[in-house]
């Protein structure tokens, strides 16, 4: 007979919820263990058809290892999911795993976890998935970063030399302009050729001189190289100052940004 008792007993083991674990025992003739067993293979098949649902919420975990400094995204599909207890420790312990082991890259993460994320996903009933994973090495430089409050954006800056209170307003630069490129020379040149076409455009009903509109469309671009390369851009906090006027000697050798869902 499955009693009141046995389900709440079988829940409590599982974190599966209530109708699982009283059909799991009406299954398995009131056998916990062997119900367990069912949820298993029943929760496991669940889960992996909910692994290709859309996740477009989620949390940034920032961190570093003796070496180097990383970024992760894990996603889930709703913000409420992202807050569950089970999640927030997933969290933490992928920190301390990349803080202490600095894997080579997301496909490690991926295999090492699909496991433990298949049992959270049993748990929550939501699809979730390691998305991201980028480091920068700390050596050779100064190193600073920036979360967001929201766990839901953050980036990673690095400088040649300098001082690490100045790299993390960079860093906190970096997370609020997402600037394409470092230097206005470094932005890719297929997206200068687009916002090109996209001036010449805006000019073709124009009844000017070709030179004039030869100038028009090299300001466009000289503007656009401005507003998206880090050095360039105005400094959030001090909007008189650009990024540039902070370094002093110091160089920008490179940065990371991650924001959730993008």
């Amino acid at each position: 007979m499955v009693t009141a008792q046995l389900v709440k007993e079988l829940r409590d083991r599982t974190g599966i919820s209530m109708m699982d674990c009283k059909s799991a025992l009406v299954e398995s003739d009131g056998d916990i263990d062997k119900a367990i067993e069912v949820l298993r293979k029943k929760s496991v098949l669940k889960a992996e058809k909910k692994s290709g649902r859309a996740t477009n919420e989620g949390a940034i975990v920032l961190g570093s290892s003796e070496n180097s400094a990383f970024i992760v995204e894990v996603d889930t599909e709703t913000d409420f999911a992202a807050k569950d207890a089970s999640f927030q420790a997933f969290l933490s312990e992928l920190s301390d795993y990349c803080a202490q082991n600095n894997p080579e890259d997301l496909d490690e993460l991926n295999t090492k976890y699909k496991d433990e994320l298949l049992g959270i996903i049993q748990k929550i009933g939501e699809n979730i998935k390691v998305s991201y994973y980028e480091k920068i090495s700390m050596q050779d430089g100064v190193v600073a970063s920036y979360k967001h409050s929201d766990n839901k954006l953050a980036a990673i800056v690095k400088m040649d030399s300098g001082d690490e209170t100045v790299g993390r307003d960079i860093a906190m630069q970096v997370a609020a302009n997402n600037p394409m490129a470092i230097y206005p020379e470094d932005i890719d040149e297929s997206i200068l050729n687009k916002e090109k076409e996209i001036a010449l455009a805006t000019l073709i009903n124009e009844n000017k001189p070709e030179a004039i509109k030869e100038k028009i469309i090299i300001g466009k671009l000289n503007k656009f190289k401005m507003e998206n390369s880090l050095v360039e851009q105005p400094f959030i906090k001090d909007p008189d100052k650009k990024i540039k006027d902070l370094l002093g000697d110091s160089k920008i050798i490179g940065f990371l940004r991650k924001k959730v869902g993008e």
